[in-house]
């Protein structure tokens, strides 16, 4: 008689064994991990809109010429909040990638 502390062993009502057609459809699934990846599979819009918007604003601020302390200010909020973009749009993308690594 096994004593209090320890396991009891399986009894057969408790344990399944899989069918034919389980062993057969588990044998022929791929697993996740292991399927094809497209080009897109990371594929964000908004990091894409980000990336674009930040480029944009890096180069418009950096192709205009200032001549007042105003466009001065103006050209470096432009250059500095496109790089800012820019780097929001990566966490984004980073992010979208992470989470998908936990779905698989």
């Amino acid at each position: 008689m096994p004593e209090a502390g320890s396991l009891a062993p399986a009894t057969s009502a408790a344990r399944r064994l899989p069918t034919d057609d389980e062993i057969q459809r588990i044998l022929s699934s791929q697993p996740k991990g292991l399927e094809p990846q497209t080009p897109f599979h990371n594929f964000s819009i908004t990091a894409l809109i980000g990336y674009v918007a930040g480029a944009a604003m890096v180069f418009t601020g950096l192709s205009s010429q200032g001549k007042t302390a105003d466009q001065h200010s103006a050209q470096a909020v432009n250059v500095a909040g496109g790089f800012a973009v820019i780097c929001l749009a990566s966490i984004c993308r980073h992010t979208k990638r992470l989470s998908s690594k936990k779905e698989s």
